[in-house]
């Protein structure tokens, strides 16, 4: 069990030390998350890069002097075959030991990983503190774990039967796929009484080298990875009828973001068929969810206010033979969801204001020429469904420098 394993190793290590030197020590914790069936660290993979900023933020604030060791207990989810789980585990804890001493080559030698196999002991509690399950789907899924009768494949065959797997997999199974990194830390040290130096003005003259402790400066900050969404688009429904079309969207914040699109259809055939249509559109959004990790951003319920205008020249043979130019303003709503590791899939309606000014013309018997109708030409008004979105989206991240922080 990992949460035993952990808290076993702590009070050992708070009862070894604080008997041999009277030194107390604390610990904190951090949790890397992995995707599935993967030992690569992914920081932009369920808030690794912030997990990370925040533990390189603690761990300046204690000073490497004071830390005593770093434990690494790695995990994996219980699926498939157990011994390939257990070094799956073992992997991932390797690859946090190495990341680890990247960023702290002082801490090597107190260094060590535990890999802990299926994370069982995890998995349980999150059922147990589960709000939105029934009090009889939990105690049966808590019945499943706790048998110490059945072996483990048994157990993993009833949980992917029980009516509630699909939930527990896409809610908590990425969770318990982690390393979690123990920083242990001296709290509090027994000193000698200290000799009381009186004061004195420094002059220039007495400036020269000199040894000061390390804790009366503060290291500037250095620079810092971030990284920025941008999500590329494109409409299927418009693909479908060989409208191409592309659209950019920047998340700000947690909730906002801003898109721009273009609607670029130019192919003509003769003077009998032609599909010329430019179209440019700016929308901002509001997303309902929180979307704090990277890998949440863009998707999830959201509501937008949109611009666009454009101009078109449609022509099928003498049916219908239109020029003009437009504008529309109106409202969107729409839902993004995680379609696959790397892409998402986005639907949305729009509805507003169109205004257009049309000209209509007609060929001649020939095709030869097109005819201008001045009889037929004037400016039209609509209000309703302006358009409709099947978007395959391709969300990338790039990352970038900014002050403040250990990389």
């Amino acid at each position: 069990m990992k949460y035993l394993l952990l808290f076993g190793l702590l009070g050992w290590i708070n009862h070894s030390t604080a008997q041999q030197s009277r030194i107390e020590t604390d610990s904190l914790t951090t949790e890397i998350h992995f995707r599935w069936d993967r030992s690569k660290l992914d920081t932009l993979y369920l808030g690794n890069d912030r997990a990370l900023q925040a533990l390189d933020r603690r761990i300046d604030s204690i000073g490497l002097s004071r830390i005593d060791s770093v434990v690494i207990i790695s995990q994996s989810s219980p699926e498939g075959p157990w011994y390939y789980n257990q070094n799956l585990s073992a992997r991932r804890a390797a690859t946090m030991r190495k990341e680890m001493m990247r960023r702290y080559p002082a801490l090597t030698d107190r260094l060590s990983v535990n890999p802990d196999g299926e994370s069982w002991s995890q998995l349980r509690e999150y059922v147990r503190t589960d709000q939105r399950l029934k009090n009889s789907s939990i105690d049966r899924v808590l019945k499943i774990i706790d048998d110490r009768t059945i072996s483990i494949e048994t157990r993993k065959r009833r949980i992917t039967e029980d009516p509630v797997y699909r939930y527990l997999y896409r809610t908590y199974y990425p969770l318990i796929r982690n390393s979690m990194i123990c920083v242990v830390y001296y709290r509090a040290i027994e000193r000698t009484p200290s000799v009381e130096v009186p004061a004195f003005e420094l002059k220039e003259a007495d400036m020269g080298p000199r040894t000061f402790p390390h804790e009366l400066f503060q290291r500037p900050p250095l620079p810092q990875r971030d990284t920025l969404t941008v999500a590329l688009k494109t409409n299927l429904l418009y693909d479908a009828v060989t409208a191409l079309n592309f659209e950019v969207e920047v998340p700000i914040g947690r909730h906002w973001s801003v898109a721009v699109e273009d609607l670029f259809p130019w192919w003509e055939s003769g003077n009998k068929y032609c599909l010329q249509l430019w179209e440019m559109g700016i929308e901002g959004r509001y997303y309902f969810r929180d979307n704090y990790y990277h890998a949440h951003k863009l998707q999830g319920h959201f509501l937008g206010g949109y611009a666009m205008s454009g101009k078109y020249d449609f022509q099928r043979d003498y049916d219908a033979c239109y020029q003009g130019e437009f504008w529309s303003a109106g409202i969107t709503y729409g839902y993004s969801m995680r379609l696959s590791r790397r892409f998402n899939l986005e639907f949305s309606i729009s509805v507003g204001y169109l205004s257009t000014a049309y000209r209509h013309y007609f060929p001649a018997d020939d095709y030869s020429e097109l005819w201008r109708d001045h009889y037929d030409q004037g400016r039209k008004s609509y209000f309703g469904p302006t358009k409709a979105k099947i978007a395959l989206v391709w969300p990338l991240q790039i990352p970038y420098k900014k002050k403040g922080g250990r990389r």
